[in-house]
């Protein structure tokens, strides 16, 4: 899964022509969907489609509309979702404090009532959780509807140094099914993560869990590179 911060349709094309075939989904960052116009942020939804690439506004923007709107902005939200024509939603509590019986509803609702594949994401960006809960709520958002699971960045990085939590990585591959989960690299909004520890993440999730471990995050232009530390192309130390 690659983030897209708001790229021109004209870089979006030339990507998708030489690194399309190993890219699955595209999120649309944060909010970005609502600073571009409806008639670019339509053909940017368009382009990934016609790559079949499964594209979804960050899951932050619904929380911003919690936050400022309310609960019951939500219907009107995947309204909206539908109407510029994303198929997938991201349905997070990062930054919000919803409870998981909550989060379960709104699945369900995206779901069922709109149509739409969901996401669930579980953690937090600024507190760390139990691998027990996080573990929990991830079944729980697949019971709920949930095509796959995110896993926030920042519960697998040490905030100290950026480096990854091994024993929370290997706990969470060793049981979920990895097929469902994707796992995110962490970013630089995250503290003391720099570059290389956004390539050390990648290289230690192959090393750890596997390489059909789904990773998300991926800058544009990391795609190809993350591919080959997938095939053995590319060479690191972990």
């Amino acid at each position: 899964m690659m983030y897209d911060d708001g790229m021109g349709l004209r870089i979006q094309r030339d990507l998708l022509e030489t690194a399309g075939a190993y890219l699955d989904l595209a999120k649309i960052s944060v909010g970005t969907s609502r600073l571009l116009s409806e008639k670019i942020l339509k053909e940017k939804v368009r382009i990934y489609e016609e790559h079949q690439v499964n594209v979804f506004p960050g899951g932050q923007f619904l929380e911003y509309a919690i936050f400022h709107q309310g609960i019951d902005v939500v219907g009107y939200y995947f309204e909206e979702v539908c109407r510029v024509g994303y198929r997938t939603v991201e349905i997070s509590t990062n930054n919000l404090n919803i409870d998981i019986e909550e989060k379960v509803r709104l699945i369900r609702m995206a779901e069922k009532e709109f149509g739409l594949t969901v996401l669930g994401e579980v953690g937090a960006k600024e507190t760390s959780s139990l691998t027990s809960e996080l573990i929990r709520e991830a079944d729980l958002c697949l019971r709920a509807g949930s095509w796959k699971v995110l896993v926030e960045a920042a519960e697998l990085t040490r905030k100290e140094d950026g480096a990854p939590i091994i024993p929370v990585i290997e706990e969470m591959g060793s049981t979920l099914n990895i097929s469902e989960m994707i796992f995110e690299l962490p970013g630089v909004w995250i503290p003391n993560v720099h570059s290389h520890q956004i390539f050390h993440m990648g290289a230690m999730l192959i090393e750890l869990i596997g390489c059909e471990v789904n990773v998300g995050n991926v800058a544009p232009e990391r795609i190809l590179e993350l591919e080959t530390l997938r095939t053995g192309l590319g060479t690191v130390l972990v």
